[in-house]
C-alpha cells in the first residue's frame, strides 16, 4: 500500500471542499434508498438537488440510506449539509483522508471511516480505499471514493425484503455494510495465502534469491492489511459496548452482539495474519539457512580436496627441484612408484575423511 502522504497546509477559509484523492475522474452518483417494513423507494441521480422533493416526503419512521461514491463534483457536500442539516465539519471530514480509523460526534451526527479492501489483488498488491459513515436517526451516509459493488447485497436485501433489514434501523444497517466489509477481509486475506502458501513451498527448495523478493512482498501485503484492520477492531470494540458510552447513542442494546461479532472477526483476522507473517519470517530465516548449508557444503568439498592435494603437491614439488643429484631421478621405475604412492596417499586420506565423516 502506497504510503499516506499530507499535503502542505494551505491558507484556505473554512470549508473550501477540494479532494485531493486518487480518484478525481471518478464521476459523483448519489444513491438514495427510503424504506421501512412496508414500503421501499428507491433513486439515483448525479444531482443531489434532484432528491430535496423525495427527502421532504419521509416519513418520520423511515428510514434513509445515502450512499455517495465518487467525489469529483466536491460543491455537492454543501447541498448535502442544507437538506440533511448536517454540520459542514462532519462532511469536510468525509474529503479529509486520515492514516487512522477515527469517529467523532457533533450535535446528534456521529461520523466515522475506515479502510475497505477488494479481494482481488492488483499487480500483486492489495486494494485499500477509505469509507466515510455519517450517522443520524433514521439516517445513514456512506462515501467512497469509486464505485463498486461491495454492498450490493444489502441493496437487494433492502429491494426484496430479504432478512431484518428493512424491520430495523440505521445501527442494523451499519452492522450490515461493516460485515460486508470484514469479509472483504477475510477474502482478502484468502487470496494472499494463497500466495504465502506457494512462496513458502518454493523457499523450501529454490536457490534463487529472487524468491526473497515474493516473500517481502506478501509480507508487505499481510502488514498493509493488518495496519488498515486493527483500528476498525477499535472501532468495533467501542461500538460492542456501546451502552457504556454516550458517543454510540443511535445503537439499540439488542443489536449490540452483531457488533461483538464483528469484533471476533476481526481479532481472528489478525491473529491469522500475524501467523502468516510468522511463517513468512520461518520461511525466510529457512531460506537463509539452506542458502548457508550450501554454502558450507561447497566450502567443505574444496577444502578436502585442497588438503588432498596439499601433501601430493608437496611431493611434486620436491621432485620438481632442479638438484643433480637426486638418485630416484635415475632409478628405471621411480616415476611410477612415486605416481603410485601419491595415488595411494590420496585415496587413503579420502577414506580417513569420510570414515570421519567429514564430507
Amino acid at each position: 500500500m502506497k504510503r499516506v502522504k499530507f499535503n502542505k497546509v494551505k491558507k484556505l477559509q473554512p470549508y473550501i471542499w477540494e479532494y485531493n484523492g486518487n480518484y478525481k475522474n471518478e464521476l459523483t452518483d448519489v444513491e438514495l434508498f427510503i424504506y421501512d417494513e412496508e414500503s421501499f423507494f428507491e433513486q439515483n441521480t448525479k444531482d443531489v438537488n434532484h432528491i430535496e422533493q423525495t427527502i421532504n416526503k419521509v416519513k418520520p419512521d423511515e428510514m434513509i440510506w445515502f450512499n455517495l461514491h465518487g467525489f469529483n463534483d466536491v460543491e455537492i457536500f454543501p447541498e448535502i449539509s442544507k437538506q440533511f442539516s448536517i454540520p459542514l465539519s462532519t462532511l469536510n471530514q468525509v474529503l479529509s483522508f486520515s492514516r487512522r480509523t477515527r469517529w467523532e460526534e457533533q450535535d446528534g451526527v456521529m461520523f466515522f471511516n475506515l479502510k475497505a479492501t477488494f479481494p482481488k489483488l492488483v499487480d500483486d498488491k492489495i486494494q485499500i480505499i477509505p469509507i466515510s459513515f455519517v450517522i443520524k436517526e433514521n439516517q445513514l451516509f456512506s462515501f467512497q471514493e469509486k464505485k463498486n459493488n461491495l454492498f450490493e447485497h444489502i441493496r437487494e436485501r433492502i429491494r426484496t425484503k430479504t432478512g431484518n433489514v428493512r424491520k430495523k434501523k440505521e445501527d442494523y444497517l451499519l452492522y450490515l455494510m461493516l460485515d460486508a466489509i470484514m469479509e472483504n477481509y477475510f477474502l482478502t486475506l484468502d487470496n494472499i495465502e494463497d500466495e504465502v502458501e506457494k512462496v513458502i513451498i518454493e523457499a523450501k527448495t529454490a536457490r534463487n534469491p529472487i524468491v526473497l523478493e515474493k516473500l517481502q512482498l506478501n509480507s508487505d501485503n499481510l502488514n498493509d492489511l493488518k495496519r488498515a484492520l486493527i483500528p476498525i477492531r477499535d472501532v468495533l470494540f467501542s461500538l460492542k459496548n456501546s451502552s457504556l458510552s454516550e458517543e454510540f447513542s443511535f445503537l439499540e442494546e439488542s443489536n449490540q452482539i452483531y457488533f461483538s461479532r464483528l469484533h471476533h472477526k476481526s481479532l481472528e483476522i489478525i491473529d491469522q495474519i500475524d501467523y502468516d507473517l510468522n511463517q513468512l519470517n520461518n520461511a525466510s530465516s529457512f531460506f537463509f539457512s539452506m542458502q548457508s548449508h550450501r554454502m558450507n557444503e561447497i566450502m567443505k568439498v574444496l577444502t578436502v580436496v585442497s588438503v588432498i592435494f596439499m601433501p601430493l603437491t608437496f611431493i611434486v614439488g620436491i621432485y620438481g627441484m632442479n638438484f643433480k643429484n637426486m638418485p630416484e631421478l635415475n632409478y628405471e621405475n621411480g616415476y611410477y612408484i612415486v605416481l603410485s604412492g601419491m595415488f595411494i596417499l590420496a585415496i587413503l586420506m579420502a577414506l580417513y575423511f569420510k570414515y570421519k565423516k567429514w564430507f
